[in-house]
């Protein structure tokens, strides 16, 4: 019992570390586009609308919904926690379907954290991309 409240705690930290990050995407986004206007985030899809989507894809309790710059578009990141694993998975915010699912682990969602925060602040590192996205 002692050892599970311990495993949450551990996730609930790494997990409340990738929502900070999708919190703060935009400012990342920013740093890494530079000057490229990033476009104004719009959607139909609700937090609560893409977290029913994602729970539909893989099955599993639902840990939150961040709307994210990725790759040139805006997404919801939606973490779901199924049996020990922690899934990602993208939805479109204008049509609701599912993008990538990834298996993703609290110390990767940490790695990739510190690397948008830093981007965000022009903070530069030695570290290659897969690195600090913890690939």
């Amino acid at each position: 019992m002692m050892q599970t409240k311990r495993t949450l705690s551990v996730l609930g930290i790494g997990l409340g570390l990738a929502a900070l990050a999708g919190g703060l995407s935009l400012v990342a986004a920013r740093a890494q586009e530079g000057k490229k206007a990033i476009p104004t985030p719009t959607g139909k899809i609700t937090p609560w609308q893409a977290i029913k989507i994602a729970t539909t894809k893989v099955p599993g309790q639902a840990l939150n919904a961040n709307f994210e710059f990725d790759e040139g578009h805006w997404v919801y990141g939606v973490m779901v926690v199924s049996g020990k694993k922690i899934h990602e998975i993208e939805i479109d915010p204008n049509t609701g379907k599912v993008g990538d699912v990834e298996e993703v682990t609290p110390e990767g969602e940490g790695k990739e954290v510190t690397a948008e925060l830093n981007a965000a602040l022009g903070v530069k590192s030695d570290k290659s991309d897969k690195e600090k996205e913890g690939k």
